[in-house]
């Protein structure tokens, strides 16, 4: 398995890592201005999660910096004001199951997600290394996305902030794409007949503070369609109705009964020829005739079954990205049964066409869920997938992510407040 390039950080920093410490540099660097008042006390690491914008942050390079009064220049030795991450390319999650296209988590031994602090899967932004990296803190993380993030299954996000632990001044800066699974169509892949929803396209995950999604102006926050409903099922059609026709002969009114299961439709004492003859001198004549007794069973013979519903179309993604949308048509319903050599009394009727099936859904829009026409269909199909969303996070403090730049139906489709 190829393991993908890991994500490039790059920190303003490291500061002071070697010569003097300057109070003026302090300012340009953490204050970020050239003049202007500006106390000691300023210079504290803040480690308070609500700060947007701290002087000087809390970080994992930044710890040895005091948060009170016993504050010193040299403490300011490799210090760092914040973090930018780059991706680039395209990232998605075929060679990566239960995983989504793009993690923005803690990174894992497959280079899968971002380490801010720099020591690897058993550093502090490591999955090896526990949950106190700077995810966790209020440093400013920017995150560039300039290259495609995809899914290509529906229960993961084309893109993902990490589930597990609460992040704070998160800045993720789209210019590319972050595109949805698209739903497969009912009856695709299985008997299920509803459509398949549509993938999310960004998961912000357990979020914290000061968190904020930037819009580019051409960038693709798509959420996945959802596929299209399966078709009905065409109704059997109406059986037939057979008759077979015998009888019984018997000599001079002896005919016997009906057979089992046969009913009496007529009797006649002469149904042709002579039965018993007789002699008197030389003439040779008829002495008895021949008596039909005729008999009829009805039995009906199935109606054709009905056809099935035809497949639903699969909704658009990044799995599905220029592949029709369209829904199929249902197969023709199977011929009724025959009364063979015997009477017709009334034809089957052949089985009725099953339904086609609904389109799947466009970019972040529901698949079709085919209307119930009723008469001539015996089984609902299902319904169409749900639109899988733009953006999604599970808030379990009260807060949210803020969205600044171009938010239109161009650069996000599907749910996203």
């Amino acid at each position: 398995m190829a393991y993908p390039t890991k994500v490039t950080v790059v920190k303003s920093g490291p500061y002071f890592s070697s010569g003097s410490i300057s109070f003026s540099q302090l300012r340009t660097n953490f204050a970020e201005r050239g003049s202007g008042e500006m106390k000691a006390s300023d210079l504290r690491r803040n480690t308070n999660l609500t700060e947007e914008n701290p002087i000087v942050p809390d970080s994992t390079e930044n710890e040895q910096i005091s948060t009170g009064s016993n504050l010193s220049l040299s403490q300011f030795r490799n210090s760092i004001k914040r973090y930018v991450a780059y991706q680039t390319g395209t990232d998605d999650n075929s060679s990566f199951p239960g995983e989504p296209g793009f993690r923005m988590g803690r990174l894992d031994l497959s280079n899968r997600g971002i380490d801010w602090c720099g020591d690897g899967y058993f550093g502090r932004d490591g999955q090896g290394g526990g949950t106190t990296g700077n995810l966790t803190k209020n440093v400013q993380k920017g995150i560039m996305i300039t290259g495609t993030c995809g899914s290509v299954r529906q229960a993961d996000a084309a893109a993902q902030m990490a589930p597990i632990v609460r992040v704070h001044n998160i800045r993720i800066d789209v210019s590319g794409s972050i595109l949805g699974y698209g739903g497969r169509g009912g009856g695709r892949g299985g008997p299920d007949p509803d459509g398949e929803s549509g993938g999310i396209a960004l998961n912000l995950g357990n979020i914290g503070y000061n968190n904020r999604v930037i819009v580019g102006s051409g960038c693709r926050i798509w959420g996945g369609g959802g596929g299209g409903e399966r078709g009905k099922t065409g109704s059997t059609g109406l059986e037939g109705l057979c008759r077979e026709n015998t009888q019984t002969r018997g000599c001079a009114g002896g005919a016997p009964g009906c057979p089992s299961g046969f009913y009496q439709t007529g009797y006649n004492n002469n149904c042709g020829g002579c039965c018993e003859y007789f002699w008197f001198r030389n003439y040779y004549g008829c002495k008895k005739d021949w008596a039909c007794r005729y008999c009829a069973r009805d039995y009906t013979v199935p109606g054709g079954l009905g056809g099935s519903g035809g497949r639903g179309g699969n909704g658009r993604g990044y799995n599905n990205q220029s592949g029709s949308l369209d829904g199929e048509n249902g197969s023709p319903g199977l011929v009724g049964g025959s009364c063979g050599g015997n009477q017709t009394i009334r034809t089957a009727e052949n089985g009725k066409p099953g339904e086609r099936g609904g389109n799947g859904g466009e970019w972040g829009v529901s698949g079709q869920s085919v209307p119930d026409s009723g008469a001539g269909f015996v089984s609902r199909g299902g319904s169409g997938g749900v639109a899988g969303r733009a953006v999604t996070y599970a808030s379990d403090i009260g807060t949210r992510y803020d969205y600044y730049g171009s938010i239109n139906s161009n650069t996000l489709k599907g749910e996203y407040t």
